[in-house]
């Protein structure tokens, strides 16, 4: 198990109670009595995987209370919403070999607004990128890459609809980060002058507008998709998945 051991959950607290309940009716545990062994994760979020002691079964939990300090109706929100986005992306029958999409386990609004998640045993794409960059390894980071261009592609056309996209959001984020790298003095106005000109011979070209709207994944940095044997792949980290053009995605691993 990855991660900082930071103490057993004590049976005593609400969360033991969950992670037993997720135990006992998603994972089908037997174990009459359980005891979970607790571990940090590296990442932004206040992320902890679960170890049952007895049976080996893990699960993964994100807590988005600690985001929203005492505003538990919103990390409830947040945390509802990731757990409906796996599951709508499963339902398009990313489940499984080669392309997988976590299933979500429970949520709780009580227990610092957390979800559980399965535990997925894989390698991160950073760490696909670290194998090339320090060792060389370029062979094994291409073909990760491969993998994870055929996961992003089924996921894309699988879920298209007949929608063309709406490229204002995208136009009003560039605008925003313009305004910032304005605002901070590192770039000019006629950087700025630029930049806008080059966004709009972006939209307008026509086509832009022959494609159609796909469930992205929102978040497609190298931390948020794992790699199995083959050209398996699993999607983690649903939070910002959303309706868009497929590029998108692409720009983010990209990025």
């Amino acid at each position: 198990m990855n991660g900082k051991f930071v103490g057993y959950v004590g049976r005593d607290d609400p969360l033991h109670g969950f992670l037993s309940m997720i135990a006992h009716d998603r994972l089908e545990v037997r174990e009459p009595r359980l005891a979970f062994r607790a571990f940090r994760l590296c990442g932004s979020n206040e992320v902890y995987a679960y170890e049952e002691k007895f049976s080996g079964a893990k699960v993964i939990c994100k807590f988005y209370g600690t985001r929203f300090a005492t505003d538990l109706d919103k990390a409830a929100w947040m945390a509802r919403q990731e757990y409906e986005g796996l599951e709508t992306l499963r339902r398009y029958n990313l489940v499984g070999s080669p392309h997988h999409v976590i299933r979500p386990l429970g949520l709780s609004r009580d227990i610092n607004g957390v979800l559980a998640v399965e535990y997925y045993a894989g390698e991160e794409f950073s760490q696909a990128i670290a194998r090339a960059t320090q060792h060389g390894d370029d062979t094994h980071l291409y073909w990760r890459l491969k993998s994870l261009a055929y996961f992003l592609a089924t996921q894309h056309n699988r879920t298209a609809n007949g929608a063309t996209v709406d490229f204002d959001p995208e136009c009003r984020y560039f605008d925003t980060i313009v305004s910032r790298l304005s605002r901070a003095r590192r770039i000019g106005q006629q950087d700025v002058d630029e930049l806008r000109k080059l966004r709009d011979r972006w939209r307008e070209r026509p086509q832009m507008w022959q494609d159609r709207q796909v469930w992205l994944h929102g978040d497609a940095t190298p931390a948020n998709f794992l790699f199995g044997h083959g050209l398996d792949v699993a999607a983690i980290d649903l939070e910002r998945m959303k309706r868009g053009d497929r590029m998108f995605d692409v720009g983010r691993v990209a990025g």
